[in-house]
């Protein structure tokens, strides 16, 4: 983000505060600690730093959950169906644990008068990315049959850690244990394949494509996992929990995996809809670190 004139000699952690919703002086002060938060390319660690106007900040802040619909991400709403890009940290449907969740959301965003939305697919906690709703019961008949007979094409992009080959595939049994992990089974559990790309490799770190045949709890971080690549920030699996960019250390908070693109077909119209999430803030910094900022 850059620094307007008008910031000339305010502090940076109420700066910070100022322009990134939902982000407490508490929070920031943790990202300063963990040296997540680079002004010109440089780490600053103090939240005092006065800023002088026109500065570059990268800030790798996490931020408290709303409660507001207008968090969700809106990209692409019609009669049939709702498609929102779904932040890291926002469950995809309610929990034991209560709290907001992407599905309660979506109903306040239609309104009270509206369909009850339905949800299609989940995505994990920490997983961002296109989340898809059908908004009536003949699109929700259809969209259903489509992802039941595996026509969505789902793409993640995942950033990994170690050197992967050019191309990979996976296919095994999966089952869900206890403490919340899937383990990979010889006998029993479910059949699960993902077909994996590797698109760049940096220094020890690598930013992976992942196509999903079978869409099984936690699929693509046990295979990365199995495969050797975890998940940078993937602590349930064996993913690094800090990693090393451009001379400083940074903490990663969450599993770095994205729900990048997914194409489905109208369910009305039957024309082919190709939705696409950007980037959020934390996944775009060690992207960048990975593959160099964009041209």
């Amino acid at each position: 983000m850059g620094v307007e004139a008008l910031a000339c000699g305010e502090r940076l952690d109420l700066f910070l505060a100022r322009r990134i919703t939902g982000a407490s002086r508490k929070k920031i002060k943790r990202a300063l600690d963990d040296n997540r938060i680079k002004v010109n390319g440089r780490v600053v660690r103090r939240a005092g730093h006065l800023l002088a106007g026109g500065e570059q900040i990268v800030a790798l802040v996490e931020v408290d959950e709303s409660s507001d619909p207008q968090c969700l991400d809106v990209l692409f709403r019609d009669d049939c169906l709702l498609a929102v890009n779904k932040p890291a940290g926002l469950a995809a449907h309610g929990g034991p644990g209560g709290g907001a969740n992407a599905l309660d959301l979506a109903r306040e965003l239609l309104g009270a008068d509206a369909t009850p939305p339905i949800l299609l697919h989940r995505l994990d906690q920490d997983t961002s990315g296109v989340l898809l709703f059908a908004l009536s019961p003949a699109a929700n008949r259809e969209l259903a049959r489509q992802f039941s007979a595996r026509e969505v094409e789902k793409i993640y992009l995942a950033l990994v850690q170690g050197a992967p080959p050019p191309c990979f595939s996976v296919q095994n049994h999966l089952k869900a244990k206890s403490r919340g992990r899937t383990l990979a089974v010889h006998s029993g559990g479910l059949a699960a394949q993902t077909n994996f790309t590797t698109l760049h490799r940096g220094t020890g770190l690598a930013l992976v494509e992942a196509r999903p045949r079978t869409g099984r709890t936690h699929q693509i971080r046990v295979h990365l996992a199995g495969e050797g690549f975890p998940l940078l920030g993937d602590i349930l699996y064996g993913g690094p929990g800090f990693v090393a960019l451009g001379g400083a250390t940074l903490a990663v908070s969450r599993h770095l995996l994205h729900a990048w693109r997914l194409r489905v077909m109208h369910p009305r119209s039957g024309t082919l809809l190709s939705l696409e999430a950007p980037f959020p803030e934390d996944f775009k910094l060690i992207l960048n670190g990975v593959c160099g900022p964009p041209e």
